[in-house]
């Protein structure tokens, strides 16, 4: 079945990236060489957070700001949402699609392996596109079934390639589960 295809099948493993005290002009030259729209943002060599093209346009051109003058860690997204190469594309999409985002790094064993994009699933899996859709009409607050999400980072304490369980809207592992769901 098409939906069982792994992240880590459809992932591009070449990920650009940039340290967090670099200026913006520095990230922005990359991408437009790259061709890219995004570039992943270290500390230390580990992901922290995320550029984009919308980051540099609402964080640095409408506030009328010197690009040279901005550091990347001023305008990154964190923290940072990530998917493991284990989890499948339809849970991937659904992570997209619940924080309306277009770019997911993917990480294992807390290193950055590669990054899956909404166009590399839909490349591999057209009827992704319907997931993805769908997905982005239902609201974020509308109580949805408890399904475990396989293995990834616990977005309450951060433990990696942790089994992922979904609650209130945030993907946990067992121990933060059974914490914010009083021990049910």
């Amino acid at each position: 079945m098409e939906t069982e295809i792994k992240v880590g099948e459809a992932m591009e493993p070449n990920v650009v990236t940039i340290e967090k005290d670099a200026p913006v002009n520095k990230a922005a030259k990359i991408m437009a060489q790259k061709k890219i729209g995004s570039i992943v943002v270290m500390e230390n060599d580990k992901p922290a957070g995320i550029v984009t093209e919308r980051d540099i346009v609402f964080g640095v051109v409408a506030k009328d700001k010197k690009p040279s003058d901005v550091l990347v860690r001023d305008i990154m997204s964190s923290p940072l949402k990530s998917v493991s190469p284990d989890m499948t594309l339809k849970q991937a999409s659904r992570i997209m699609a619940k924080y309306n985002i277009r770019r997911l790094p993917v990480i294992e064993n807390g290193r950055l392996v590669g990054i899956i994009t909404n166009k590399d699933i839909l490349a591999i899996s057209p009827e992704m596109l319907e997931i993805l859709e769908e997905l982005s009409r239902i609201n974020a607050s509308q109580p949805e079934a408890k399904e475990s999400l396989e293995k990834g980072t616990c977005e309450e304490c951060g433990d990696y390639m942790v089994t992922l369980y979904e609650v209130d809207g945030s993907y946990v592992c067992e121990s933060c589960r059974e914490d914010m769901l009083g021990g049910e």
